[in-house]
């Protein structure tokens, strides 16, 4: 017959939560067989850096539409904020010099630090 144990500690601010689950009466702490674990630690795929990063361009995308009334909004969502992606847009849509393109990107990103 199987049993179930679960063994829950106390939650001490500033450690990471972790739940020990043995689903074998005989086995020993120490030998992993039927123990499963879970944490939770930082650098998950749910990084912090990135929803950053978007939440930032999503903010300056009204400013952008300003500056280059031609591109959608939805254009420069597309673009998430890529130096490369917005002045080849401004380019296209302006006609104008792709090194005059990265000059206008790179001030716009520039005022928006």
């Amino acid at each position: 017959m199987t049993t179930s144990k679960e063994k829950i500690s106390p939650i001490i601010p500033g450690t990471p939560v972790s739940t020990t689950t043995t689903t074998d009466s005989k086995t020993t702490k120490g030998s992993g067989a039927g123990t499963t674990k879970k944490s939770s630690t930082k650098g998950s795929s749910d990084s912090p850096q990135i929803k950053t990063k978007d939440d930032v361009w999503q903010k300056n995308i009204a400013a952008a539409h300003k500056v280059w009334r031609e591109l959608s909004e939805n254009e420069l969502k597309k673009s998430a904020g890529d130096p490369d992606k917005l002045a080849e847009l401004v380019q296209t849509r302006y006609s104008i010099s792709r090194s005059e393109a990265e000059k206008q990107v790179k001030d716009f990103i520039a005022k928006q630090n």
